[in-house]
C-alpha cells in the first residue's frame, strides 16, 4: 500500500515540520513587527501638554504659537489656563474653550462656556450658591494669545450686559489627542 511507504511518511514528516517551523517563524516575525510599532516613537499626545504660553502683553514666554494653531487645525483637545495674585489672595483656574478662532492665521480667540458664579468664601475657601439672586447673572469671556481676557457679565432675566471688565492676562494653551509631529493646512484650504 502506498499509504505506508516510507518516501511518502519522510515527506508527511518533513512538511508537518516545515510548516510548523514557518508558523512559528510567521508568530515570532508578527510578534516582532508589533513590537516595533507600538515601541515607534510618536508625537501623539493622550495627555494634556504645554504647548504656548504667553504673557499678559501677548509675548511669548514658552512653547510656540504656530504649534498651538497647528494643533487646534489638527482638532486637538484644547484647555487654557489662566490665574491672578493679588496683594493676600491668588487664584487660578482651567478651562475648555467652546468656540474657537484663528483670525488671520497669527492669533488665537478662545470663548469660554458661560459660567453662573457661585459665591467664594476666601476664609473658608469654599463656593456656595447661597446667594440665589446671583443665579440670573452670567459671566462670559473671551481669551487670546495676545494676552486679552474680556469679561462680561450678563443679567438672563434682563437681558442686558451688567459689568464688563477687560483685562490682560499670562495665558497657559495645552492640547492633547493630537499628532504634534503631523502639519495642518488652514481650515478653510481645499487641499
Amino acid at each position: 500500500m502506498i499509504l505506508h511507504s516510507p518516501f511518502l511518511i519522510k515527506f508527511i514528516s518533513v512538511t508537518k515540520t516545515t510548516n510548523m517551523q514557518n508558523a512559528k517563524s510567521l508568530t515570532q516575525l508578527l510578534t516582532l513587527l508589533f513590537a516595533l510599532i507600538s515601541c515607534a516613537p510618536s508625537s501623539q499626545t493622550s495627555t494634556y501638554q504645554l504647548v504656548y504660553k504667553n504673557d499678559k502683553q501677548g509675548n511669548t514666554l514658552s512653547g510656540s504659537k504656530e504649534a498651538l494653531i497647528n494643533a487646534i487645525r489638527l482638532g486637538a483637545s484644547i484647555k487654557i489656563g489662566w490665574g491672578s495674585q493679588g496683594k493676600t489672595r491668588t487664584i487660578e483656574h482651567l478651562s475648555e474653550p467652546i468656540w474657537i478662532a484663528i483670525p488671520n492665521g497669527k492669533e488665537v480667540v478662545a470663548y469660554l462656556d458661560p459660567q453662573v458664579f457661585a459665591k467664594l468664601d476666601w476664609d473658608d475657601l469654599t463656593a456656595t450658591y447661597s446667594d440665589s439672586l446671583s443665579a440670573t447673572t452670567e459671566w462670559r469671556v473671551a481669551i487670546s494669545t495676545k494676552g486679552e481676557f474680556d469679561a462680561i457679565w450678563y443679567d438672563r432675566k434682563e437681558h442686558v450686559i451688567t459689568r464688563r471688565v477687560p483685562q490682560m492676562h499670562v495665558m497657559s494653551w495645552y492640547v492633547k489627542d493630537v499628532d504634534l509631529g503631523k502639519s495642518a493646512m488652514p481650515l478653510f484650504s481645499t487641499e
